[in-house]
């Protein structure tokens, strides 16, 4: 599995270029509710990694469609499990990437997105 990555600094690029992005996190519903990486106008949906690794395919056919031409972010803690999760979309056929260190090094640039 090709593990491919976005730093926050190129995350943070992409969101000002307004290029059609959907951020996913692949933690376990209670940690998602505890709260996630959350930005203006991009949807943040909630995808367990584990119960993607065990369906085989991420997402209903309607989802499907309407994710061809997004980016996909995958977010976890520190980032391990969602470079796991976009090599599994990425084998699927989406565009994914995994943010590099997770919701971690996020909170830490300490940078608010307008």
């Amino acid at each position: 599995m090709k593990k491919e990555t976005i730093s926050c600094s190129t995350f943070k690029q992409l969101i000002k270029e307004d290029t059609h992005l959907l951020i996913l996190d692949v933690r376990d519903e209670e940690k998602f509710r505890q709260g996630s990486l959350t930005v203006s106008d991009i949807a943040t949906w909630n995808e367990p990694y584990v119960h993607m690794k065990e369906q085989e395919q991420p997402f209903d056919e309607e989802t499907s469609q309407s994710l061809q031409d997004a980016t996909i972010i995958t977010v976890c803690t520190t980032g391990n499990k969602a470079q796991n999760a976009a090599a599994l979309l990425r084998e699927k056929g989406y565009r994914a990437l995994a943010l590099e260190g997770g919701l971690t090094a996020w909170n830490e640039t300490n940078e608010k997105i307008k």
